[in-house]
């Protein structure tokens, strides 16, 4: 019988579709995300993150969203009565005994009749990886979030002293390949770390090429970070990098399309009109990771710019994403 850990986390949308606190969700809001609890917290030290051991941040955040603390017990069973959830989203901190931990919230998500089971990770063993293989998980991500080997050390690997490293990263994802097979295995990009958008396009090609889905998030400042007085990134930038991503994600564009402008900034070697009428459904622009994802506000305030769309965007919105991006007219 699988030991249940005392305490999990779940984003504060999910917790309000579960009437465990007050408020609203959209119509659209169909995934629940869990999160592992430790009470020592997570042993890496990313500079961007609220969970990092030098984070000053509120420990129940993850990027902007508040993440509640519940009895696993109490979440266990008004998961089980909810319905209206396709996808269970399981995100992990790194600390001894995580597989453990993570491997119990997976029984808890079966119970979720029909819904598929995401996990996100920090770099475990191939015999680790079998055991949510043989536990019926669909997707196991494993996030580099940075674009390059210089970048991930300043952010979350030599320069922050964690033990990670981009070859230990890179050979993760690709043991998961093995465990898992190609198409079910997602690595995070965030764009806006301090790379050129030279790097963001060359990582996004490298990573179509080697089979992984790549989720886009746009960095978001956290007070009590060590990067909380970093801007988001430039709109157009991360117009740019979601258009090339669909492309490459919908095998419409090659590594030879894609070409940089005299400043510096990505452009694609198509036929204008045959640009437009590719991004015309305004799909580039939503939610990306695993099939399904739809997070909700996870870079943006209601009020704010909107880097992801977590619903379908209107006319007005994909003229706008459009001109953005300064890619099509």
């Amino acid at each position: 019988m699988i030991e249940l850990p005392e305490f999990v986390r779940i984003s504060l949308g999910t917790a309000i579709k579960l009437g465990l606190k007050p408020g609203r969700v959209d119509e659209n809001f169909s995934t629940a995300f869990l999160m592992t609890y430790h009470e020592g917290g997570c042993v890496a030290d990313c500079a961007f993150c609220p969970q990092a051991t030098s984070s000053e941040s509120n420990p129940a955040l993850l990027s902007r969203i508040g993440w509640p603390k519940y009895g696993v017990g109490m979440v266990s069973q008004v998961l089980a009565e909810s319905p209206g959830f396709d996808r269970v989203c399981i995100q992990c901190l790194n600390y001894s005994g995580v597989v453990k931990d993570a491997l119990a919230l997976v029984s808890i998500a079966k119970r979720v009749e029909n819904a598929k089971i995401s996990i996100s990770i920090p770099p475990i063993s191939p015999s680790e990886m079998q055991l949510f293989v043989d536990a019926k998980v669909d997707n196991i991500g494993i996030a580099l979030d940075a674009c390059s080997p210089d970048v991930f050390d300043q952010i979350k690997g030599k320069g922050r002293r964690s033990g990670y490293s981009w070859d230990g990263h890179i050979a993760s994802i690709r043991a998961a390949q093995e465990v898992f097979g190609k198409g079910r295995v997602t690595t995070h990009l965030v764009v806006g770390l301090g790379e050129e958008e030279s790097e963001l396009a060359k990582f996004l090609i490298e990573m179509k090429e080697m089979g992984v889905r790549v989720a886009l998030f746009a960095f978001t400042p956290v007070k009590g970070t060590q990067m909380a007085q970093r801007a988001q990134p430039d709109i157009g930038v991360y117009r740019r990098v979601q258009i090339l991503r669909d492309l490459l994600q919908r095998n419409l564009i090659t590594r030879e399309q894609v070409v940089l402008d005299e400043r510096g900034r990505i452009t694609f070697d198509l036929p204008r009109d045959s640009l437009k009428g590719l991004l015309g459904s305004g799909n580039s622009f939503r939610v990306t990771g695993c099939p399904g994802c739809n997070r909700p506000y996870y870079n943006e305030k209601p009020s704010g710019v909107m880097y992801n769309y977590f619903r379908p965007l209107t006319e007005a919105e994909v003229e706008r994403a459009l001109a953005e991006a300064e890619v099509v007219i």
